[in-house]
C-alpha cells in the first residue's frame, strides 16, 4: 500500500510540470485569439465607419495607399490599424487596401516583401480575392515577393487564403503564376536559396519542380547555381520523371558549373535524370568532353558506360567530342569503353586531323592499337590525310606525313588523293594555310594508277589540277630570289641605322667642352626631335636585324618554312623602312633648325612622303587584312608607329622648344655644366640655338 501511495505521489509530481505547460499553451492561445479578435473588431469598425460620399480620385487613393505602405515598412500591426482608423472621413479605406497602383504593386506585395506577417495576416482577410494572385509591374504576385524575401510565413498565409477561395483551382493558380522572367514562386525560392520556402511550395504541388522559365531553366537546373545541400536534397530526393522536366537538363548545368558533388548525387538518386540529353542529343559525357570536365569521367561505371557509346544528333560519340577539342586525357579514359567510329564512318583520327588537333593525332599514331587507323577511310572514302588536306590543317598533315605507315596515294570515292584535294583548295583560296598544306604534301606522290582505271572521265579533271615538277621548281626559284632580295634590303637598313646610331645629329660633347658627367653625351639629348630620332632609328635597326635572321633561317629546303619566313619577315621589313624614313626626316629637320622656314619646308614635305611610304608599305586590301589577317599584331605595330610619330609634332610647343631658351629647364646629364665650367656662356647659347627645332603651327 505504501508502495502504491509512493508511486502515486511520484506520478503526480512528474505530471504537474506537463500540465502547467499545457495550461500555459492554452492560455497563450486564448490570449492570441483574443488579441486577433480585438484587431479584427477594430478593422471592422474602421471600415464601416460613416464616410462622406465623395468620388475617390486616383491620385487621392495613391497618396493614401503610399502612406499605408510607409506604415507597413516602419511599424507593427497595431500602428497599421491605428493608421486606418485615422484616415479622413472622405477616404474609403477598402479602396485604399485594394489599390494596385503602387510601384511595388498592392499593400499585399509590400507586406510580403517586408516580412510583416501579422499585417499580411490581417490584409488577406480584408482585400478582394483577385489580389491574392495579382501581379505588379514585374509580374510578381505577393507569393513571388514572399519567396524573394524569405517570407515562408507570409507564403503559407497566402496559400491558405487561396485554398479557402470558392474555386479550389486558385491554389494552383497562385503557385504556377509566372512573372516577366517566366519564374514561378519556386524558381524565386531556389534562386534566393530559401530551403524552407522550397519545401513549403513542393509540399503544396510537387509538379512545380518541372516547370521552366523564360530562360528554359527549371528549378532543378537553377539549383545547380547554388551551393545549398539542403535544397539539393529537397529537390532531387523525390522520384523525378525526366520526360516532365522542361528546358535544360539539370545534370548538364551541374557539369558546366563544376558541381561534381551534385552530379554524383543525381546519379545516385535518379539514373534517368543523369542520362538526360540536351537539344543536340548530347548526354552528360558529351558535355564533359567538350568542357574537359575530367572528374565526371570518374563516374564511368558498368551502369553508365552505355552513355559513352551513344551518339548525339551529329552522330558523334563523347570520344569524338574529346578528339575534336583536343583533350587527350579524356580519350585515354573513353577508349576502353567507347566505339571509335561515328555515324559518318569517321574515327577519332579523322576528327583530330580535320580540326587540327595535332596533340591527339600524335597520341593516336603512337598508340599500338589506335595507330592502325591511319589509312582507314570514312563513308566518303576519305582518310585522315584527305580530311587534313581538305580543311588545310598543316599541323596535322606533318605528323601524318612523317609516319611510315601513311599511304598518300589512296583515293577517296571521288578518285582524288590528299595532294589533289590540297591543290584544288589552294587554287580556290590562296592563303597561307593552304600554301603550307600543299608544301607539306609535296613529298607525297599524287599519282595513283587506280584513279584513271576507276574513272576514265577523271583524266581531264586530273590534267587541270596537275602541278608538274617544273612548276614546283619555278616556285622554289622564285621563293629563293625573294628571300635573297629582301635579305639584301634588310642588311642595308641595318647598316645605315647602325651608323646613324653612332653618328647622331649634332654630335657628342667633347672632353674640352663638357663636365666629367656629360662627356660623350649627345649635344641635343634634351630636344624632343632628337628623342624621336633615337626611337625611330632603334626600331628600324632591330626590325631589320630580326628580318635578316628570319630570312636566313628560311633559306632551307622546307618550302613551308620558307614561305612563312617571307611573309613575316616582309612585315618586319616594312616597319623597318618606315621607321628609318621617320628617323631621317627627324634628323634632317633637327640639323637645319636654325633656319625655321627651311626646317618647316623639309618637315612638311617629308611628312607627305612619310605618309606615302606608310600607305605603300601596307598590304593590298588593307581593310580586309586588318579584319582577317593573322599578321594583325605587326600591322598594329606599324599603325602605332605612324600614329606616335605624328602625335609627336602636335604636342604642346614647350615640349619641342629648347628648354634652355626660357630658363625653365631642369638639369639633365646633357645640360650645361654649372658655373660655366668647360665652356663659355656664349658658346653654350650658340650651340643651343643651332639645334633649335622648328615649331609646327598650333592645332
Amino acid at each position: 500500500m505504501d508502495v502504491e501511495l509512493s508511486i502515486g505521489e511520484e506520478d503526480v509530481g512528474t505530471s504537474n510540470p506537463i500540465k502547467e505547460e499545457v495550461e500555459k499553451d492554452e492560455m497563450d492561445s486564448l490570449k492570441e485569439e483574443y488579441i486577433w479578435r480585438n484587431r479584427r473588431e477594430r478593422m471592422n469598425n474602421a471600415l464601416v465607419a460613416p464616410r462622406i460620399a465623395t468620388r475617390q480620385q486616383p491620385e487621392t487613393l495613391y497618396a493614401v495607399a503610399s502612406s499605408l505602405a510607409d506604415v507597413i515598412e516602419g511599424a507593427d500591426v497595431e500602428e497599421f490599424i491605428s493608421a486606418i482608423e485615422r484616415l479622413p472621413a472622405q477616404t474609403d479605406p477598402s479602396a485604399a487596401l485594394n489599390f494596385q497602383g503602387l510601384p511595388r504593386g498592392s499593400l499585399l506585395h509590400v507586406a510580403a516583401g517586408t516580412g510583416k506577417d501579422d499585417i499580411l495576416r490581417l490584409l488577406v482577410d480584408y482585400v478582394s480575392d483577385h489580389l491574392i494572385a495579382a501581379q505588379n509591374n514585374w509580374g510578381d504576385t505577393p507569393l513571388h515577393v514572399a519567396a524573394k524575401a524569405w517570407g515562408s510565413g507570409a507564403a503559407a498565409k497566402l496559400i491558405h487564403r487561396a485554398r479557402d477561395l470558392p474555386n479550389m483551382e486558385d491554389t494552383n493558380l497562385i503557385l504556377r503564376k509566372r512573372n516577366k522572367h517566366g519564374n514561378t514562386a519556386l524558381h524565386e525560392a531556389v534562386l534566393n536559396s530559401h530551403a524552407d520556402m522550397v519545401r513549403l511550395l513542393l509540399g503544396e504541388n510537387p509538379e512545380l519542380v518541372y516547370l521552366n522559365n523564360a530562360a528554359q531553366k527549371s528549378p532543378l537546373y537553377l539549383a545547380t547555381d547554388i551551393e545549398n545541400p539542403t535544397i539539393h536534397e529537397v529537390l532531387f530526393t523525390p522520384s523525378l520523371e525526366p520526360s516532365k522536366i522542361e528546358g535544360l537538363p539539370p545534370v548538364h548545368g551541374a557539369v558546366g558549373r563544376h558541381n561534381y558533388g551534385l552530379v554524383k548525387k543525381i546519379l545516385e538518386k535518379n539514373m534517368k535524370v543523369f542520362a538526360m540529353t540536351d537539344s543536340g542529343g548530347g548526354n552528360v559525357f558529351h558535355l564533359a568532353a567538350y568542357y574537359d570536365r575530367r572528374p565526371v569521367f570518374d563516374l564511368l561505371r558498368p551502369e553508365t558506360e552505355y552513355l559513352a557509346r551513344e551518339p548525339d544528333m551529329n552522330g558523334d560519340l563523347p570520344i569524338h567530342i574529346a578528339s575534336k577539342t583536343g583533350h587527350v586525357e579524356l580519350i585515354k579514359k573513353l577508349h576502353p569503353v567507347s566505339h571509335l567510329v561515328n555515324e559518318r564512318g569517321q574515327t577519332i583520327l579523322h576528327i583530330a586531323a580535320k580540326y587540327g588537333r595535332d596533340s591527339v593525332v600524335r597520341y593516336i599514331l603512337r598508340h599500338p592499337d589506335l595507330g592502325k587507323l591511319i589509312n582507314e577511310g570514312d563513308q566518303d572514302g576519305n582518310t585522315a590525310l584527305h580530311l587534313a588536306a581538305k580543311y588545310s590543317q598543316p599541323v596535322t598533315l606533318i605528323p601524318l606525313m612523317l609516319d611510315r605507315r601513311i599511304k598518300p596515294s589512296l583515293l577517296n570515292h571521288e578518285s582524288s588523293t590528299a595532294f589533289q584535294i590540297a591543290k584544288v583548295r589552294l587554287r580556290r583560296n590562296p592563303m597561307l594555310r593552304e600554301f603550307l598544306a600543299i608544301m607539306v604534301l609535296l613529298s607525297a606522290s599524287d599519282k595513283s594508277l587506280d584513279s584513271v582505271v576507276l574513272r576514265p572521265e577523271a583524266r581531264d579533271k586530273l590534267a587541270l589540277i596537275a602541278v608538274s615538277h617544273k612548276e614546283i621548281q619555278q616556285v622554289t626559284d622564285v621563293t629563293r630570289d625573294v628571300i635573297n632580295a629582301r635579305l639584301v634590303v634588310a642588311a642595308l637598313v641595318a647598316t645605315v641605322t647602325f651608323a646613324a646610331g653612332l653618328q647622331v645629329p649634332g654630335g657628342f660633347r667633347g672632353s674640352d667642352t663638357a663636365s666629367k658627367d656629360d662627356r660623350g653625351m649627345a649635344t641635343m639629348l634634351d630636344k624632343g626631335l632628337f628623342q624621336a630620332f633615337a626611337i625611330c632609328n632603334t626600331t628600324a635597326m632591330f626590325c631589320s636585324m630580326i628580318t635578316a635572321i628570319v630570312l636566313m633561317y628560311a633559306q632551307q629546303k622546307d618550302f613551308g618554312i620558307a614561305y612563312a619566313g617571307i611573309v613575316y619577315a616582309s612585315e618586319l621589313l616594312r616597319v623597318a623602312l618606315l621607321a628609318m624614313s621617320a628617323a631621317f626626316l627627324t634628323g634632317v629637320t633637327l640639323t637645319v633648325g636654325k633656319l625655321p622656314w627651311l626646317a618647316q619646308v623639309i618637315f612638311y614635305l617629308g611628312l607627305i612622303f612619310l605618309l606615302i611610304i606608310s600607305v605603300a608599305a601596307l598590304p593590298r586590301f588593307m581593310p580586309f587584312a586588318l579584319l582577317r589577317s593573322h599578321r594583325r599584331p605587326i600591322l598594329r605595330l606599324r599603325f602605332w608607329l605612324v600614329l606616335s610619330y605624328l602625335s609627336l609634332f602636335w604636342v604642346p610647343k614647350y615640349i619641342l622648344d629648347d628648354p634652355e631658351e626660357d630658363g625653365t629647364a631642369s638639369g639633365t646629364s646633357a645640360s650645361r655644366p654649372p658655373d660655366g665650367a668647360g665652356e663659355s656662356k656664349t658658346d653654350d647659347s650658340a650651340t643651343a640655338k643651332c639645334g633649335d627645332a622648328p615649331h609646327p603651327p598650333n592645332h
